[in-house]
């Protein structure tokens, strides 16, 4: 209900199409987005479809110039329609987007992931996605883009879908296509909405995994300078082998390594100012990349033996 308490836009016209993806959608939610507009589109599944799938079906019912793709457990946070407005009637932007950030209320485990995610030291390249960087509109690709909190001329996309079979990486993949034909993609600090993290432990291997497994399959598809960055998450996972074989060194390279993530944590819990989050961000830092090194290596393991 709160994602739909923030979707106000200024202009008179315009489109909310809701995708009940698997589920039934509520009366009370039917109710309150017919408020918002009688240009109110509901599309049902009655099977849980994969986020490609859910987001091509909902572009098929798109009747405006702009899609704006909003997830159900984010919101924008005041001001964004002032920044976004003019940019919408820029020639030169066909995409733009910002960063999410943490919602209010999460528990511990929520905001500590939340804050986690903005840390380069965890997410590397794609920290900007969760974290504002810069001051002012700039120049984006995939990395700092997010489907969260994604504008897309509809003019633009020229056939351009998301893939259906990319479990965790199909905004990249969508958003690599655009940038081959050569459109205008964008990245403003201050396009923020709020998102809510996941609240239990059991949930977060999946993602990490899934987020290493289909960049390694990625990297197949686009090779650049700086993509060696994203091998540091497997050599770290190959480090552990060391307390096998030269525990003096692993355990060497542990102090040092804590004792960066560490100081990185203390900083990121005073951010929020809850400092008692600092063993819980210190040990995400670690359980993050570890699952992600473990996820590239395994999709290498797999190409190796096919």
């Amino acid at each position: 209900m709160k994602c739909l308490d923030s979707l106000r836009p200024k202009v008179e016209s315009w489109q909310l199409i809701i995708l009940a993806n698997g589920k039934d959608l509520t009366p009370e939610l039917t109710a309150k987005a017919e408020s918002l507009t009688p240009l109110f589109t509901h599309l049902q599944s009655d099977i849980q479809l994969t986020p490609g799938k859910a987001r091509n079906l909902a572009m098929e019912s798109v009747q405006g110039e702009w899609i704006y793709f909003l997830d159900d457990d984010a919101f924008v946070l005041p001001g964004y329609w002032d920044i976004i407005e003019p940019l919408l009637f820029d020639t030169k932007i066909d995409v733009v987007g910002g960063p999410d950030s943490p919602a209010g209320g999460m528990n511990a485990l929520s905001l500590s992931l939340a804050m986690t995610l903005s840390s380069p030291f965890c997410t590397g390249a794609t920290f900007s996605r969760h974290k504002s960087f810069g001051k002012k509109l700039q120049f984006a690709d995939e990395e700092k883009l997010t489907s969260c909190n994604l504008w897309v001329r509809t003019s633009s996309l020229d056939g351009t879908t998301f893939p259906e079979d990319y479990i965790r990486a199909e905004e990249t993949v969508f958003l690599q296509k655009l940038k081959k034909l050569g459109k205008g993609m964008f990245y403003h600090p201050k396009l923020k909405v709020a998102h809510f993290r996941r609240s239990r432990f059991k949930q977060l291997w999946r993602p990490s995994f899934y987020a290493g497994y289909y960049r390694s399959r990625l990297m197949k598809e686009k090779l650049k300078k700086g993509n060696e960055a994203f091998w540091l998450p497997a050599f770290f996972v190959l480090l552990h082998l060391l307390i096998f074989i030269e525990p003096v060194s692993f355990w060497y390279l542990v102090r040092m390594y804590l004792g960066i993530i560490v100081f990185v944590s203390m900083g990121l819990a005073m951010r929020v100012r809850k400092f008692w989050l600092f063993p819980i961000i210190t040990f995400l830092h670690w359980f993050i990349v570890f699952m992600y090194g473990v996820g590239f290596l395994s999709e290498r393991l797999k190409r190796m033996k096919s």
